[in-house]
C-alpha cells in the first residue's frame, strides 16, 4: 500500500504557509538551506542569524506573522530641532528620552526582537516596550546615536516605528469609540426589531401560532441578526483569532463561540422548522457587551482629555524679546535663552530663571500651596506657575520638553498605561475562569449528545454555559471602575501618579489631611470686617473695587467678589473712583494716588499701609496717608460634607503648619476634635 504524505511548507521567519513554488525562495542558514516567502523574511532572518538573535524563534513558537514588505518607505529624517523640540525631552550631557510607537507588534517575541534590536545600538541606553499600547520608552546618547539610525535599525526587521504624538492618539481613541458605537448602534437597531417579532414567537411558543407566521418570524429575525453577527460582532471575532495565535484564551473566545453557535443553531432551526431560534440573543448579547465597550472607551477618552486640560493648559502663544522686539511664538517653538514676557494670568510654559527683580506667582499646580509665592531676581521658576504680577521677564532654562510640566505629563501618560494590582489579578483570574467555563461547556455537550442522546439539548445546553458563565462582567468591571476613576479624580484637580495608590489608601488606618482644596473649597471669603467709620462702608467698597480691579492675585480676586456680592445684598452700586497714580508694590499690596495728589491710598499688610509693626493675623488692611481707615479679614470655605468625611474616617488629622489658619479651620469643624493643639499634630 502506498501512502502519499504532503509536507507542509511554511516560511522560516513569519512562519506563513507557502502554496506555490513560484513564491518558495531558499537561503543557508548556518549551513542549513531554510524556506522563505519573500526575500524580506529572507533579509531578517539572515540578520537575526547574524547577530545571534535566533531566540525569537523560540518566542515566537508557531504564531504566525504577517510577511516583511521588502520595499523601504521614504525615511524622513529626523534629526531636526522641530522633531526634538515636539518630541523629545533633551537632558545634560545628550542624553535624549521620546516614546515611539511601533507598528506590526503581534506577541511578546516582536516585543523581545525590538528591544534587543534597538537596546544594541551603541548610545542606546534603555528601551521598554509597553505591549498593550505598542509604545517603546527610548532612552539614547544623542552623541553616539541619532534617531535616523535607531528607526532604521526598526524598520530592517520589518516593523514601522512612529514618534509618538499625544494629539495623534487622542484622534486614534475617538476613531476607535465612533468604531464601537456604529458597530453598538446597529446591534441596537436590530435588536429592537427583533423583539418586536420575538413577542410574537414568545407568544406562539404557549398558544399557539402558523406555521407560515413563525416561518416568516424566523425569516426576518435572521435577516436582522446577520449583520449584528458579522459586523457588530467583528472586534470579538478579530480578539478571538488573536487569542489563538497568541495561545490564550480570553473573553472574546467565550463570547464569540457562545454566540456563534447560538447563531448558526437558528439558522439550522430557521431552515429546517424544527424548534426555536435564539436570534434576539445574539443582538442582545452584542449590544449589551458593545455599550459596555462604548461607555468605557468614552469615559477612558474624556478621562484623558481631563488630564490633558489639568496639565497643559497653555496658551497658544507667547511673547519672548528678541533684539528688543517681541516676537509672538507657540510654546513648543520657545528656546533655552529665550526671554520670555508674562503677563497677568499667563502660566509659565517652561522652566525659567526669573530676571524681573520681585513678582508673585501661584504655585499651587504644582505644590499645592494655597497662598501666592513671592520670588526675587535669579530664582528658578518652575513651569506650570501662574503669574500673578504685570510684565515679568523669565529667561528660559528648558524646552517645553524639558521642563517640569512635560516630566509631570510623562508620569501621568505612565500612569494611565499601567494597570492596578486588582486589574492584574482579574486578568490572571479571567483566563483560568474562561478555561474552566470551556471544559464545562465541552463537559455539558458531552453528557446531553453521548449519554442523553440528544443533540438538540446538548447545542441549547452548551450555548447556555458559554454565554451565562462568560467572564464579561469580570473583565470589564475594574477597568471600567479604574477609568470613570481617573476621570472623577480629573474632574476635581487630582492626579493619580500611581494606579495601586486607591487600594492602597483602602487600607490606610491614619489620615493626615493637608493644603487649601481638600477640607476646604480654596476659596476665600469675608469673614470679619472693621471700618473706622462704619456708615463709611460704601465709599471703602468703592476704594477697594477700584484699586483691586487691574489685580490678579487671588485674594485680591476673592476680596472682590465679596465686595460685589455684599453690594448686592444691600441693593447698592459702588462709587467711581479715579486715580493720577496707581502701582503694585511686590510683596506687600496696590498703592494709588488720588487725582489732586493730596492723598495716598494703600491696601496691603499692616506694616505697608500703616508704616507700623507688621502682624501676622491675616487680615487685608486699607490706609489713607498711613492711617488705619478698613480692615478685613478672609478664611477659606470648609466643605459641607468634611465633618461627615472626617467622621467616618475616625482618625487622627494633622494638618495645616499656620497655627492661625488650623484655629480656623478647627473653629468649623469643632465637633471632630478633642484635647489640645498637640493632638491635632
Amino acid at each position: 500500500m502506498n501512502i502519499l504524505v504532503e509536507i507542509e511548507n511554511r516560511c522560516y521567519h513569519c512562519n506563513t504557509q507557502i502554496r506555490s513554488e513560484k513564491e518558495k525562495i531558499y537561503a543557508k542558514l548556518k549551513g542549513k538551506t531554510e524556506l522563505f516567502c519573500c526575500f524580506g523574511c529572507k533579509s531578517i532572518a539572515t540578520l537575526l542569524v547574524e547577530n545571534e538573535l535566533t531566540r525569537f524563534y523560540d518566542l515566537r513558537g508557531s504564531e504566525i506573522l504577517e510577511p516583511v514588505s521588502y520595499a523601504r518607505p521614504n525615511q524622513e529624517n529626523l534629526e531636526t530641532d522641530s522633531t526634538y523640540q515636539e518630541y523629545v525631552i533633551q537632558k545634560e550631557n545628550g542624553i535624549c528620552e521620546t516614546l515611539i510607537t511601533i507598528g506590526k507588534i503581534h506577541c511578546s517575541a516582536c516585543v523581545w526582537l525590538n528591544e534587543r534590536i534597538a537596546s544594541e545600538q551603541t548610545g542606546v541606553l534603555e528601551t521598554r516596550i509597553n505591549f498593550a499600547t505598542g509604545r517603546m520608552k527610548l532612552v539614547y546618547d544623542r552623541n553616539r546615536i541619532d534617531l535616523n539610525k535607531i528607526f532604521s535599525s526598526i524598520r530592517n526587521i520589518g516593523y514601522e516605528p512612529a514618534l509618538y504624538s499625544p494629539l495623534k492618539a487622542e484622534t486614534k481613541a475617538g476613531l476607535f469609540s465612533k468604531d464601537l458605537f456604529l458597530r453598538m448602534a446597529v446591534a441596537g437597531f436590530s435588536w429592537g426589531n427583533i423583539m418586536l417579532f420575538s413577542v410574537g414567537l414568545y407568544t406562539g411558543y404557549f398558544f399557539g401560532i402558523e406555521v407560515e407566521f413563525k416561518r416568516l418570524f424566523h425569516f426576518v429575525s435572521w435577516i436582522f441578526a446577520t449583520p449584528v453577527y458579522i459586523y457588530s460582532g467583528y472586534p470579538f471575532y478579530k480578539g478571538s483569532v488573536e487569542s489563538i495565535k497568541r495561545r490564550m484564551l480570553s473573553m472574546d473566545i467565550l463570547l464569540f463561540l457562545g454566540v456563534s453557535l447560538a447563531y448558526f443553531y437558528s439558522v439550522y432551526v430557521t431552515l429546517s422548522d424544527k424548534g426555536e431560534v435564539y436570534f434576539d440573543s445574539v443582538c442582545t448579547i452584542y449590544f449589551f457587551v458593545l455599550i459596555g465597550k462604548f461607555l468605557e472607551s468614552t469615559i477612558r477618552l474624556k478621562a484623558g482629555r481631563k488630564i490633558g486640560e489639568l496639565l497643559c493648559a497653555l496658551p497658544e502663544e507667547y511673547t519672548i524679546v528678541q533684539d528688543r522686539r517681541q516676537i509672538s511664538v507657540s510654546p513648543s517653538k520657545i528656546q533655552k535663552g529665550d526671554k520670555i514676557l508674562l503677563k497677568n494670568g499667563n502660566r509659565v510654559p517652561v522652566d525659567g530663571i526669573l530676571e524681573t527683580e520681585n513678582a508673585h506667582f501661584d504655585e499651587s499646580f504644582l505644590t499645592g500651596e494655597s497662598k501666592p509665592v513671592s520670588r526675587k531676581k535669579g530664582d528658578s521658576i518652575l513651569s506650570g506657575s501662574l503669574c500673578l504680577s504685570t510684565n515679568v521677564f523669565v529667561a528660559a532654562t528648558a524646552t517645553v520638553k524639558e521642563s517640569t510640566l512635560s516630566r509631570i505629563s510623562s508620569l501621568v501618560e505612565n500612569a494611565l498605561q499601567s494597570k492596578p494590582k486588582i486589574q492584574r489579578i482579574t486578568d490572571k483570574l479571567s483566563i483560568y475562569f474562561t478555561s474552566i467555563v470551556l471544559l464545562l461547556a465541552i463537559a455539558t455537550f458531552s453528557i446531553f449528545y453521548f449519554y442523553y442522546d440528544n443533540a438538540e439539548s446538548a447545542i441549547l445546553n452548551t450555548i447556555s454555559v458559554l454565554i451565562v458563565a462568560c467572564p464579561c462582567a469580570l473583565g470589564l468591571a475594574v477597568p471600567a471602575a479604574y477609568v470613570v476613576g481617573n476621570l472623577l479624580y480629573g474632574t476635581n484637580g487630582i492626579i493619580v501618579k500611581n494606579p495601586d495608590s486607591m487600594e492602597i489608601l483602602s487600607h490606610a488606618d491614619r489620615i493626615y489631611f493637608d493644603k487649601t482644596g481638600t477640607l476646604t473649597f480654596g476659596k476665600l471669603s469675608i469673614r470679619e470686617e472693621w471700618f473706622l467709620k462704619p456708615d463709611d462702608y460704601l465709599r471703602v467698597y468703592s476704594i477697594l473695587l477700584s484699586m483691586e480691579s487691574n489685580s490678579t492675585h487671588p485674594l485680591a480676586t476673592s476680596l472682590m467678589k465679596e465686595i460685589e456680592k455684599k453690594l448686592r445684598q444691600k441693593n447698592k452700586s459702588p462709587i467711581s473712583i479715579f486715580w493720577k497714580k496707581i502701582r503694585e508694590v511686590p510683596g506687600n499690596g496696590i498703592e494709588a494716588v488720588s487725582l489732586n495728589g493730596n492723598q495716598t491710598y494703600r491696601i496691603g499688610n499692616r506694616k505697608f499701609v500703616s508704616n507700623g509693626k507688621d502682624s501676622q493675623d491675616g487680615k487685608i488692611y486699607i490706609g489713607v496717608n498711613e492711617k488705619l481707615i478698613a480692615s478685613f479679614r478672609l478664611e477659606d470655605t470648609v466643605r459641607p460634607e468634611a465633618k461627615e468625611t472626617i467622621r467616618k474616617l475616625k482618625s487622627r488629622i494633622g494638618f495645616f503648619r499656620n497655627p492661625f489658619r488650623r484655629f480656623q479651620i478647627r473653629r468649623s469643624i469643632t465637633c471632630l476634635f478633642f484635647g489640645s493643639e498637640k493632638f491635632l499634630l
